[in-house]
Order: C-alpha cells, then sequence, then structure tokens
C-alpha cells in the first residue's frame, strides 16, 4: 500500500433545476491538500471539506477500482454523512445526513464521467443530476485535479 499527499484542485457547479432559467449556477472552486492511497486494488482520495457556513469539518473519500475506473464511490462522514455511487448512465440511491437530524433521500443519476486518477495524477469530472421522487431538482458538475503530486 501507498500513500502520499497530493494538491488538488475542485471545481463543483450546481443548477437548481427548479428556478427560473436565468438564475446563475453556484460554482464553488477549492484548492486543498488530500491523501491519496493505492492499495494495491483500489484507488483512494481522501480530503477535508467545509459543506456548511459556520459549520465542522466533512471528511470525504472519493474510491474506485484501478479495474472499473467508470464507476467512482464517494462517501463522506462527520458534520455530513452521506454515501453514493457514480457510473455513467447509472441511477444510484442517496441518503444525506446533517448532525443535526436533519436528513433527505434522493436518486444521483450520473450523465456523464470521466475518471483518469491514479497515483500519478490526472483528474475526475462528473455530470450529475439529483432527482427527488422522480423530478430533476438540480444539474451538478464535479471536477476533480491533482495539481500537484
Amino acid at each position: 500500500m501507498e500513500s502520499k499527499k497530493v494538491k488538488i484542485g475542485i471545481s463543483a457547479k450546481q443548477m437548481d433545476d427548479m428556478a427560473a432559467k436565468t438564475e446563475e449556477p453556484v460554482v464553488m472552486n477549492v484548492l486543498c491538500e488530500a491523501m491519496i492511497t493505492d492499495d494495491g486494488d483500489n484507488i483512494i482520495i481522501e480530503y477535508e471539506e467545509f459543506l456548511v457556513d459556520g459549520g465542522g469539518v466533512t471528511q470525504t473519500k472519493l474510491i474506485f477500482s484501478k479495474n472499473a475506473s467508470h464507476a467512482v464511490s464517494l462517501m463522506r462522514t462527520g458534520l455530513v454523512e452521506m454515501a453514493c455511487t457514480f457510473a455513467k448512465g447509472e441511477r444510484f440511491n442517496c441518503a444525506y445526513r446533517m448532525s443535526d437530524g436533519i436528513g433527505l433521500d434522493f436518486c444521483m443519476v450520473t450523465k456523464d464521467l470521466k475518471n483518469t486518477l491514479s497515483y500519478e495524477g490526472g483528474s475526475l469530472f462528473i455530470s450529475y443530476t439529483v432527482e427527488v421522487r422522480g423530478l430533476v431538482v438540480s444539474r451538478n458538475e464535479y471536477r476533480l485535479n491533482i495539481i500537484k503530486r
């Protein structure tokens, strides 16, 4: 097993599908440190996020099999807890829980996924929608780039 610290850049874009079409998307760009691990079978990228203003830390972990990089699992623990999987053309149920007890259940539908991540670097792009009871409530893009190895 090999692990090392890396610098990553994350860009996320969310467009509320219930809002007026003229509303601008919410865009977030972050640079942070992460730990990347190659355990022989999987690549694991772990980093910390502050997902709620004034809130605590959420630990985020991306995991995918080196033999099946077309499917990526995302797990969050801490202030926010959730687990979901992204695979192009697939729909997965997802539960999202906040530390104050508020919980949401929804589906993530992956429209596109491009994954070139490896222990040596690369990038991940995911385009997906969030559905609640069959209605699309947001369209989203997530990009992660390893900037410094």
